[in-house]
């Protein structure tokens, strides 16, 4: 059973979606629209603008391809109709998926798209007239794909450790919070500039403690551009689920407390690919393979994830047959997978029980 249970929306717009919408809301970006060949460009085209061209230590290569599908963020209208085509597309290759919601910068670009600038929108303001038409439009598109597939899928939402307004934040959370039903839990993400690059802000710890009352399940990214301090920082909130958390194999009493606590890795071979070549490459080196079947090796529970398919021009069936040439325990990481499937959900999937 593949279960993809890493993998973002803002991330999941295919140059074929993004064509589609640019057409369907007449959105002249040039991004998508070539003006002086008077046409909007083909997929292939675009693909070569919203694609990183291969790996890099600089993130903001990643940044620059998602800030340019974000173009499309035109209307609450033409966001939903990207929605449901990443829910489309993500059904078709899976047989199940957690779909991950950055629900603050969706909403701070939607307001950029309409020639205000977002700061000056009151809090209140910003999380009613404008992020919560955006979750409801997700939450529409995601129901609406359910129905037509029968594919399981859940979102999750995002707050991103950049933190640009603490008024803001505690705005949407307080909206977000009503409903936390339709949700399965929150995550921290994001990487900064400076010493700590996977900072913990502790504003934004008081907003998640907060939500964690109706959202518990919590994962963070931690482990993939700093190394096991900040999986071991992350350790102490508590999480279900960890974001990468490769560079936990450079300490192995990070391992032994990952093993013990039973905190899952949600591993993305080629993103960390592309993100940390040099880090990665010396994890190969030590461990004698990739990252994700040394970890199983130290008996940490590991899950698979396709993270941003678009940028980083993958999809879940190329990281499940990635992970098969690798050497990875198939078996093992399919039990993972329902394991913390039955985590997130309550729902034990058909088939073979949950380990």
């Amino acid at each position: 059973m593949q279960l993809d249970l890493h993998r973002h929306l803002e991330g999941s717009h295919s140059a074929s979606a993004l064509v589609a919408v640019a057409r369907e809301f007449s959105i002249f970006d040039p991004v998508f629209y070539d003006a002086a060949a008077q046409r909007f460009r083909t997929p292939a085209e675009l693909t070569t603008q919203i694609t990183m061209s291969g790996p890099t230590a600089d993130p903001a290569v990643f940044y620059d391809c998602i800030v340019k599908a974000r173009a499309a963020y035109v209307s609450v209208p033409a966001i939903g109709a990207l929605a449901t085509h990443a829910f489309r597309e993500a059904a078709a290759e899976t047989d199940g998926f957690e779909m991950r919601l950055s629900l603050f910068s969706m909403t701070r670009t939607l307001i950029e798209q309409q020639h205000q600038r977002w700061r000056e929108v009151p809090p209140l303001v910003f999380a009613e007239q404008y992020a919560r038409p955006i979750l409801l439009a997700v939450l529409a598109a995601r129901d609406l794909v359910f129905a037509e597939t029968g594919v399981p899928m859940v979102l999750r939402l995002g707050l991103s450790r950049t933190f640009e307004s603490e008024p803001h934040y505690r705005a949407l959370a307080a909206m977000v919070r009503e409903h936390a039903s339709a949700l399965v839990g929150l995550d921290i993400l994001g990487i900064v500039a400076g010493d700590d690059r996977e900072p913990l802000p502790e504003a934004l710890l008081e907003i998640l403690e907060l939500m964690r009352r109706d959202l518990p399940d919590l994962t963070i990214h931690a482990g993939e551009l700093a190394g096991p301090q900040s999986v071991n920082r992350t350790l102490e909130l508590g999480p279900r689920g960890i974001g990468h958390g490769v560079r936990s194999l450079e300490d192995p009493r990070t391992l032994e407390r990952l093993a013990r606590e039973g905190v899952t890795l949600e591993v993305c071979p080629t993103s960390n690919r592309l993100l940390i070549p040099a880090e990665l490459a010396a994890l190969e080196r030590v461990h004698g393979g990739t990252p994700l079947r040394a970890l199983q090796q130290h008996h940490v529970h590991c899950v698979l994830g396709s993270d941003d398919p678009t940028p980083m021009g993958t999809s879940f069936s190329a990281e499940v047959e990635l992970a098969r040439h690798l050497g990875v325990d198939m078996a093992r990481l399919e039990r993972d997978s329902r394991r913390r499937w039955t985590q997130i959900t309550g729902q034990v999937l058909p088939g073979a029980p949950a380990a």
